[in-house]
């Protein structure tokens, strides 16, 4: 690698070009122009790029969708980066109608179709118009004289959120087999309602995706995360991507787990990249000078830095693809693309099973997929298109990075908005090759189109080889609603020879309301695994008024492959509560437990019958013997606990009574977990009235666990699973607020202290404020983080805790400005006076703490002294080199930015709060108070991350209320922990991450 550095360095130098009569050089590269930019391209053996269109037609495209006809709908979207644009009038979005008129394969007539359309990012066609996402809002516009202008613009949603640098919007609009169309909302997320319905209660999509009914204009929520770019294969799987995330799969669809609120599910978006975060692109383009520029800002400081490097890491991930034509050869059908616009290339996965998901494993060697050596090309979105081949969306702009990565004297140099005027698309063709629709017995061609054809036509569409097709054709019939499809949609789904065939022309028949238990039938015993997947699926709105579906699932806990019963876990939930339901549940875990997502899938189906089922576990000696048997019956029993459900819970005490003695250790997991989810009233009302024996239990996990967490000769993850187990203790005992006080004695590990504290704080008791107030004094910065967080967790808390700061009892200092700031709009209006009267009083501004503190940019730094001051300050949230935790922002490639930069996000990290680590305030019904980013949101619960590092899950039943403050998740104050020189030292480490 040291070889390609110094090739690509050079190359960059020598891109720089001279400024007439002085000594300095341009930061610029110029652009090229359409034809000259096809000579930059490389791609692998086989294949060509060709040029569809460019500017002028078209300008700053972000993405397209074709219609019936093959017309192409591009949305321009200039004002992507805008805030940094230094001159001129800001520019506004727009959707152009591209057509060829002449058949060369080359759009060659562009018509404005809608203009002034603030921030579009997304199109999608339907019923001769299309759908376009301008956030706020979601649009429906239509043509209906035939001028090619939009004479129809109707708002139908509204509440999308855009972020500040607009990189983070609803994106990626895809039909879907289920006939709606699936919508990306980024990290920006939002909460959106009918437009046409003011008074409706707005829903939060944060992390979540959306389902469009397009002829009801209603919507659902199911799974979602990334920020540019959802892909979905012939199968219905979706995939996602984000920056430094290239490659992530969507492992359920969170409807199945909003049926059960009882239970926190994990994320169901999932990283698949087999090569690692870190893997290696192989960029062909020159550094960008800029780049060259910040490398010798940095090098005028600390002259021992390694100096430019080039980009090749996955920084900047966009518009995940699955090829899903029918023009390249068959090895290529169902590879992953993601376009790295950053490194103006193009990457292509090839996906492999992975029990019931998928891994990605990079196709090609040594080379990219597609590659330029412009830094120009920026491939933000792909399309699968009429002709069978793949098309690639260019925004082609200089600067695609947000202005905190480009040092202040290169950004006073760029122009920001250069590249707004431009855009190009390209098909991307295998040499060679015939369309494979050639080799099918119907007379159909990838150039033959669906807008003229009759309904039965559109019907043999729905096997077609090549996947845009099939998507038309059922889109169209969607539209049409023709009963005179259903006969051959019938014969279609029982006899194609093409499993995608059947599928498809099933999930007509269910658009059309003409669905049938005697249609589906058949295919839950198909031959094809994904055929059953889909036929269980749509079993899921007739199952009940059908027997002889329900007997056949019950007899698909047999099926051969594991990612049918992965399906059948969830669709058995549709069925209403029954003893055959709940064995065939049982049946499933006892087979594949050892998989965390069957495991979710059926307690996702247990929002009724988890006494049931648990009851079942409890009398197989050999289920719950295994590790993920216990960790199974200790979730249902923490579902039983949080339900409070009478019925269950005599099932549960039933089940310890089956469980034999020398098997305590499960029987205490199953009373911890029921326990950790129930509240205090249930917990006296269930001991009371329930059992000596769950009593007895309960006494004797709590006596083992103060022994342990006493003990000195314990290992230390033994002390703190038992310190853990304490929120469970009575904290009126003395011995029990004793050991406490113990445990956050200076000779006990930072470790042993933190969570000491963390349990402290599950306590709602009088005496716990008081000790947290006495050892305040010599708790250690961090720790002093975490015990912040205890005592500003209840009102009374707070409010005594502001107390003693205003009778100087804790230093004001100790109480940092952004703490103070939200609770200034605490709903208790004590609370609020406090902060207010405290949040008047003098303390050093964040601009002085910056200048104070720009003296260490001068200072030489040591990387080893760096990497010693991030593992004691940074590592609770932030990770680099495989030290510490991603919580925060993610540090992949920090060192490209400037140091002056990093300074003063550290020291002032409320200048600019991006909406994903804005921090919340989220109030449980039992009025504890938690605070921290949101890192994982399902349908079910939030996961909140604090600032100390420490995380918090609550299942959405039990949150009051949840808020956003607007200021950053990481706290002011670090100058507290760190001198001048310590500063230097961190950001020389910082520096090694390029």
């Amino acid at each position: 690698m040291g070889f390609l550095r110094l090739l690509l360095f050079a190359l960059s130098a020598s891109l720089f070009t001279a400024v007439p009569g002085t000594e300095e050089t341009s930061l610029r590269i110029p652009p090229k122009e359409p034809r000259e930019a096809l000579k930059t391209f490389r791609l692998q053996p086989g294949f060509r790029i060709e040029l569809v269109a460019a500017e002028p037609l078209i300008r700053d495209p972000v993405a397209i969708d074709f219609d019936e006809s093959g017309r192409m709908y591009v949305v321009e979207y200039p004002e992507f980066n805008e805030y940094s644009f230094n001159k001129g009038p800001k520019p506004s979005g727009a959707v152009k109608l591209l057509e060829d008129t002449n058949g060369d394969g080359r759009f060659d007539k562009s018509m404005l179709f809608l203009d002034t359309v603030a921030f579009p990012t997304a199109v999608a066609c339907y019923d001769g118009g299309v759908f376009v996402g301008a956030a706020p809002d979601l649009l429906y516009c239509k043509d209906t004289n035939g001028d090619g202008r939009a004479d129809v613009r109707n708002k139908v949603l509204t509440g999308f959120a855009r972020d500040f640098a607009g990189g983070g919007l609803l994106n990626s609009f895809r039909w879907g087999l289920d006939n709606r169309i699936h919508i990306a909302t980024s990290f920006a997320g939002g909460n959106i309602r009918s437009a046409n319905r003011p008074d409706d209660e707005p829903v939060s999509i944060r992390s979540r995706g959306v389902l469009l009914d397009p002829r009801a204009h209603q919507i659902e929520l199911t799974s979602g995360g990334g920020q540019h770019g959802m892909g979905i294969d012939d199968w219905g799987r979706t995939f996602l991507c984000s920056n430094v995330n290239p490659m992530q799969l969507l492992m359920y669809d969170g409807r199945y787990v909003a049926r059960n609120p009882f239970f926190a599910p994990p994320a169901a978006a999932v990283d698949i990249n087999g090569e690692g975060r870190l893997a290696e692109l192989f960029r062909i383009s020159p550094l960008e000078p800029w780049r060259i520029e910040r490398s010798r800002i940095v090098a005028a400081s600390q002259p021992d830095d390694e100096g430019a490097k080039p980009g090749g890491l996955f920084t900047s991930s966009s518009g995940i693809t699955i090829y899903r034509g029918d023009a390249w050869p068959q090895e290529y059908r169902g590879n992953l693309f993601v376009g790295e616009v950053t490194n103006n290339l193009v990457y292509r996965a090839k996906l492999e099973a992975s029990g019931v998901g998928r891994l990605a494993r990079r196709a090609d060697r040594d080379s990219e997929f597609l590659a330029s050596t412009d830094i120009w090309f920026r491939p933000v979105q792909f399309a699968n298109a009429p002709d069978g081949n793949l098309y690639v969306v260019d925004m082609y702009r200089e600067l695609i990075e947000g202005a905190a990565f480009v040092p202040k004297r290169v950004l006073d140099e760029l122009d920001a908005s250069s590249g707004t005027d431009r855009g190009r698309i390209y098909r991307i063709v295998a040499v060679g090759r015939a369309s494979q629709s050639a080799k099918r017995d119907v007379n159909l061609q990838s150039g033959d189109l669906p807008h003229k054809m009759a309904t039965e036509q559109l019907v043999a569409l729905l096997e077609h080889r090549n996947g845009w097709h099939r998507d038309t054709a059922a889109r169209l019939l969607y539209e049409r609603q023709d009963r005179r499809a259903v006969a051959a949609l019938k014969e279609l789904a029982a006899n194609s020879d093409r499993p995608v065939g059947r599928v498809h022309a099933m999930h007509a028949l269910d658009g059309l309301g003409q669905l049938t238990p005697e249609g589906v039938l058949p295919r839950l015993v198909d031959t094809h695994p994904e055929v059953r997947i889909h036929a269980l699926k749509l079993s899921e709105s007739i199952v009940n008024e059908a027997p002889a579906l329900r007997a056949e699932l019950y007899s698909m806990v047999n099926d051969p492959e594991q990612r049918v019963r992965y399906q059948l876990a969830f669709s058995l939930g549709a069925i209403s509560p029954s003893v055959s339901r709940n064995e065939a549940l049982a049946q499933l875990l006892i087979r594949d437990g050892d998989d965390e997502w069957l495991r979710t899938a059926v307690q996702s189906s247990l929002a009724q019958g988890a006494g049931d089922v648990l009851l079942l576990l409890s009398t197989r000696p050999q289920f719950r013997g295994r590790d993920n048997g216990k960790q199974m019956l200790q979730a249902l029993a923490a579902q039983i606990g949080a339900q409070n459900r009478s019925s269950d819970l005599a099932l549960l005490l039933k089940s310890l009574e089956l469980i034999r003695e020398e098997e305590n250790a499960i029987k205490q997991a199953m009373t911890l977990g029921l326990f950790s989810h129930a509240n205090d009233e249930v917990k006296q009302r269930f001991l009371a009235a329930g059992s000596g024996k769950l009593a007895e239990l309960l006494s004797d996990l709590i006596t083992d666990a103060r022994k342990t967490a006493a003990s000195n000769d314990a290992t230390t993850d033994d002390r703190v699973d038992a310190i853990r187990t304490l929120a469970l203790a009575d904290f009126r005992d003395a011995e029990v607020q004793a050991l406490f006080a113990d445990l956050l004695q200076l000779h006990q590990s930072s470790r042993i202290q933190s969570v000491a504290l963390g349990t402290l704080a599950k306590h709602d008791h009088p005496e716990v404020l008081p000790l947290l107030h006495n050892k305040w004094p010599g708790l250690s910065p961090k720790l002093r983080v975490q015990a912040m967080e205890a005592m500003f967790a209840r009102t009374d808390w707070t409010l005594a805790t502001l107390d003693a700061v205003v009778k100087k009892q804790i230093a004001r200092t100790d109480i940092s400005q952004s703490r103070l700031a939200m609770l200034k709009d605490h709903h208790n209006p004590q609370v609020q006076q406090l902060a207010r009267k405290l949040l008047r009083t003098p303390t050093l501004r964040r601009q002085e703490v910056v200048e104070t503190y720009r003296s260490s940019l001068q200072m030489k730094g040591n990387a080893d002294r760096g990497k010693t001051v991030f593992k004691g300050s940074c590592s609770a949230c932030h990770k680099m080199n495989g030290i510490g935790n991603s919580v925060g922002a993610d540090l992949a490639g920090i060192g490209n930015r400037p140091a002056e930069t990093i300074l003063t996000n550290i020291l002032d990290p409320n200048r600019d709060v991006k909406p994903k680590f804005a921090n919340y305030v989220l109030v449980t019904k039992d009025g504890r108070t938690v605070t921290g980013v949101i890192i994982e949101e399902t349908a079910n619960s939030i996961r909140l991350v604090r600032a100390d590092g420490t995380d918090a899950t609550v299942l959405r039943i039990h949150i009051e209320s949840l808020r956003n403050t607007g200021i950053s998740f990481m706290p002011e104050g670090l100058e507290k922990q760190i001198d001048p020189q310590a500063m230097a030292d961190l950001l020389t480490f910082l520096a090694t991450d390029k």
